[in-house]
């Protein structure tokens, strides 16, 4: 295992960064750990492409909405040239591709640690409500919106202001119809339909990041409270703290799901009456996955672990008052390594 070559997805570093980069960079990171790392990007602009410090070998994927058939053609293709022994996928929108190819990289050694479609299903955010109830946390009232026409239908029901979602990504606040129409119209042409319109919730919002064991625990989990959040809701930057009322929830959650795999949960307490709400749950790491590695819990080198079959006993002990604040940096590169992505669609660092 410390010399085990891993993969990992999501290298695209805009104002909505993937994962990818902070998940290899919490596993390079560890002293024992000899093996390489391979990044798989989307696009040839993704950034992580380019990160020579955590990537010894790079490739281009078809994008999610190719299928499995083609994701597994170009993993396979780069497991001929450099032997893949774990591949962490970080991208919501390529999880039900990794989960229908599964069985197909096991039988090349590959090994995942996701979890099942089912309990990937259960967790969408069009079944928010439901999974609510079973893991008896409350959510926000929800309306799931398959046609634009039910727009005036559904602002009734949730009023404003409110959060126009898309399936996969991205979060608007909007304050009356004209502003949900035009939310609603850009992440449609982005993510397709349905869209979700959620009830605003005043208060203050709380991420948990952790890894489930697939029996009914966890073996690691990290909570967080946001101290900036950008116009698409994400956390810019934040601090851990320790709350027992999220550890409960926590342990609510992966007792009823018995969810396999990374995941991050998203909360907000209500100002008015100090509970939490579930905002929604991403099946995979949180692009601020290495704050849990400085606090001291390494979640990315956990998964490692279990997916190579190792016995992990579980741990909550981490620093509170630990904050990360986002930054851009540049990565500099030459047309050439632009241009062999482009017709070879892959680079060699070594």
């Amino acid at each position: 295992m410390n010399r085990s070559i891993v993969g990992v997805t999501g290298l695209n570093s805009t104002d909505s960064p993937a994962p990818g980069i902070s998940v290899m960079r919490c596993i390079k990171e560890v002293r024992a750990w000899r093996g390489k790392g391979i990044g798989f990007g989307y696009d040839s602009l993704d950034a992580g492409l380019y990160v020579k410090d955590y990537f010894r070998h790079v490739y281009l994927l078809p994008y999610p909405s190719e299928g499995g058939v083609y994701l597994l053609k170009n993993i396979l293709k780069a497991h001929e040239k450099t032997p893949l022994d774990i591949i962490i996928p970080t991208l919501d929108s390529e999880i039900y591709n990794f989960l229908s190819i599964e069985d197909d990289l096991n039988k090349y050694s590959i090994r995942t640690f996701l979890p099942t479609k089912e309990q990937l299903d259960e967790a969408s955010k069009v079944n928010l409500n439901k999974l609510g109830d079973k893991v008896s946390i409350p959510v926000p009232r929800n309306y799931i919106l398959t046609k634009i026409d039910k727009l005036g239908i559904a602002s009734e029901e949730i009023g404003f202001p409110m959060f126009v979602k898309g399936l996969f990504y991205e979060a608007y606040k909007a304050n009356n119809l004209s502003e949900a129409s035009d939310f609603i119209f850009r992440l449609t042409k982005k993510w397709g339909m349905p869209v979700i319109l959620q009830e605003y919730i005043e208060g203050e919002e709380y991420n948990i990041a952790a890894v489930g064991d697939g029996k009914g625990d966890y073996i690691g989990a990290v909570c967080m409270k946001k101290l900036f959040i950008t116009d698409k809701g994400k956390a810019w930057s934040g601090v851990t703290i320790r709350d027992n009322a999220l550890f409960e929830l926590t342990e609510r959650f992966f007792s009823a799901t018995h969810w396999r795999g990374p995941l991050e949960l998203e909360l907000i307490k209500d100002k008015h009456s100090k509970e939490y709400l579930l905002l929604e749950v991403n099946p995979r790491f949180p692009a601020w996955i290495y704050l849990a590695k400085a606090a001291g819990i390494n979640l990315p080198w956990l998964t490692v672990k279990l997916a190579s079959g190792e016995k992990i006993k579980k741990t909550t002990n981490y620093k509170i008052g630990i904050i990360f604040n986002r930054y851009v940096e540049e990565v500099i590169l030459n047309i050439e390594s632009l241009d062999a992505i482009n017709t070879k669609g892959g680079l060699d660092y070594e």
